[in-house]
């Protein structure tokens, strides 16, 4: 059976049709104007969702890559501050074997112990290097200088062998949060975990997995100022006053770099200090710098071995940044394909989308409502 077609129903069905082109012709001008394809959620949820977890890693990806930008400066100003800290133990190790085998003048003495006294304080200001205006072997205390230097506090006593005994202590002083800690105060656990010498500035600069694929994201960018130049004292129990000892006839000898050139330059000078023969004192100054020879090669195998793992970790960086960079280009690219517009299709639509409106309205004039006028024509 025929059903009657009457104008409303012809002009409500033309309004529709109008208005969906509209729409269609403004959700083109709009994906042309922002060029995204996605102008609404309910567009494209799947690719909503994957827009927005790249967003997120593209946004965890650059605050990596920054935190590692920052790592890297903070860990090669580290390694130029070993390098140099190598050159110095380096130095004073050729003077330690120089004044145990030759026989020094009273000039060759004092030239010899100017010479540690600036190697000494080369030191001091190498423990208190900077970053910027940061400290960098302070450990999480980076706004004052992590280390405070008292060469005299120094005390020195020649024993009846004729070795220079030299207690050093209160030479140097290591702030921990505006407390001083005695770097040679042998009643410290220095290598203790939680103790004062573990102090890791560290950066997060992986993104981590969860449950059983869970990684350590965390990165420690810091040597902490007692490893960098050693902290505590070992315990020498050789015979005492054997010229042959490759160590020394005392107890309790610093393993701190800044306070072991501070006791070398003490030994070079103390001998004058003290009564003995002119003919002696070569012999004494021998048996008392020898010491200094093993001393030495010991805290310059210790700072070559920081060296390479700053070094180690320098290059793990250069590592993850590389990797990041990879990852940047990848979530980039897959944000552009959910994202991106094809302006060639788009505008090709919308012409099209055009034309087709533009007939529309055309045919739309014929079959709206004649008025009065179409008839008095």
């Amino acid at each position: 059976m025929a059903h009657r077609v009457t104008n409303s129903m012809m002009v409500a069905n033309y309004s529709r049709n109008q208005n969906r082109a509209s729409v269609r012709m403004e959700h083109l001008q709009t994906q042309l104007a922002t060029q995204k394809k996605i102008v609404r959620l309910s567009d494209d949820p799947v690719n909503v969702v994957k827009a927005l977890n790249a967003r997120s890693r593209l946004y965890d990806v650059e605050q990596y890559k920054k935190n590692l930008d920052d790592g890297k400066a903070w860990l090669t100003q580290t390694e130029s501050a070993l390098s140099e800290l190598n050159e110095v133990i380096k130095r004073a190790y050729e003077l330690a074997v120089q004044g145990s085998n030759d026989v020094l003048t009273e000039d060759d003495r004092t030239a010899l112990s100017n010479e540690i006294k600036e190697l000494r304080d080369h030191v001091a200001t190498l423990a208190n290097s900077t970053l910027g205006d940061k400290f960098i072997f302070g450990g999480y205390n980076v706004s004052s200088p992590p280390f405070l230097f008292s060469p005299d506090e120094a005390q020195f006593t020649l024993t009846a062998d004729n070795f220079v005994d030299v207690d050093n202590t209160g030479v140097v002083m290591y702030n921990i949060n505006d407390n001083y800690y005695d770097m040679n105060d042998g009643g410290i656990d220095w290598g203790d975990p939680d103790s004062l010498e573990r102090q890791h500035i560290r950066y997060e600069i992986n993104i981590t997995g969860s449950g059983e694929f869970a990684v350590d994201n965390f990165f420690s960018i810091s040597v902490p100022g007692a490893k960098f130049l050693g902290a505590g004292t070992y315990e020498d129990n050789l015979p005492s006053g054997d010229p042959d000892n490759p160590l020394d006839s005392g107890t309790g000898k610093s393993l701190n770099v800044y306070s072991t050139l501070n006791e070398f330059f003490v030994v070079a000078n103390a001998i004058s200090e003290f009564n003995v023969e002119e003919a002696d004192t070569t012999e004494i100054l021998h048996q008392n710098i020898k010491p200094f020879v093993k001393r030495l090669q010991d805290m310059q195998s210790s700072t070559l071995a920081q060296m390479s793992e700053v070094g180690g970790r320098i290059s793990r960086i250069d590592l993850m940044a590389d990797r990041y960079s990879k990852d940047e280009i990848n979530y980039t690219q897959m944000l552009s394909d959910v994202e991106d517009l094809d302006t060639a299709e788009a505008y090709m639509q919308f012409s099209m989308s055009e034309a087709v409106y533009r007939a529309s309205m055309s045919v739309g004039g014929r079959i709206l409502p004649p008025s009065l006028v179409d008839f008095m024509r």
